[in-house]
């Protein structure tokens, strides 16, 4: 089996080394970095991991430098925040960035490990008061579109009908590998559709496609 490679990125000694000891024994897991500031987390893209556990809240700054710094240089690394700002600031300002899950610190240590899988494996896994946060948003943004119909699609910069639908299916919390099963495609042809969508729609994450699909009225939630 196959290790994917993790980095931690939290301010408090403590969490930290928690969460390290929930990461280093799984089986499927391989922790190659901790920080716990800004700038060590910084240092860390270089190292290009499978997935970075993140703080939001760091001694030195935002957690969402590192979000930004990592998809301005296009890492195919997974972002998975862990934090204790549940605010609907917090949430939009990570998933906007290009966060591609965001948990509360309060999980269960079994649904922090399952989401860590979850976001390995294409997923974007959201805390229930999270979801309800960013529901709130997509409905109060994009009200209209959801009224007006998928015939709005025809205004789209580009986006085929294939991509609607992957669009769709990861709307719904499909992983890469589930969508790919649906439409009876591919992993790798997944990935490459799901990358003509971010640069389509000029996003950086699965949440800020699926805002703008819905805003624009290419799909209905």
């Amino acid at each position: 089996m196959s290790e994917s490679r993790l980095v931690l990125i939290e301010d408090d000694p403590f969490v930290r080394r928690h969460i390290a000891t929930l990461i280093e024994a799984a089986p499927d897991m391989r922790l190659t970095g901790e920080a716990g500031s800004v700038s060590e987390g910084l240092g860390l893209l270089d190292t290009a991991p499978d997935l970075i556990v993140l703080d939001l809240g760091l001694s030195d700054g935002s957690g969402l430098e590192i979000i930004k710094a990592a998809r301005q240089r296009d890492l195919p690394t997974r972002i998975l925040i862990l934090t204790v700002f549940g605010d609907e600031t917090s949430v939009i300002s990570a998933l906007t960035a290009g966060a591609d899950g965001y948990v509360l610190k309060d999980s269960a240590e079994s649904e922090l490990i399952g989401s860590i899988r979850h976001t390995l494996n294409g997923g974007s896994p959201i805390s229930a008061p999270v979801a309800a946060y960013l529901l709130r948003h997509i409905r109060k943004d994009a009200s209209l579109a959801l009224t007006a119909g998928p015939e709005l699609a025809e205004d789209a910069p580009g986006i085929t009908p294939r991509e609607i639908e992957l669009l769709s299916l990861l709307a719904k919390g499909l992983s890469y590998k589930e969508a790919a099963g649906v439409l009876d495609i591919s992993h790798h042809t997944v990935g490459t559709h799901v990358k003509a969508i971010y640069r389509k729609l000029a996003v950086n994450s699965r949440s800020e496609a699926v805002f703008e699909a819905v805003r624009s009225g290419l799909i209905r939630l």
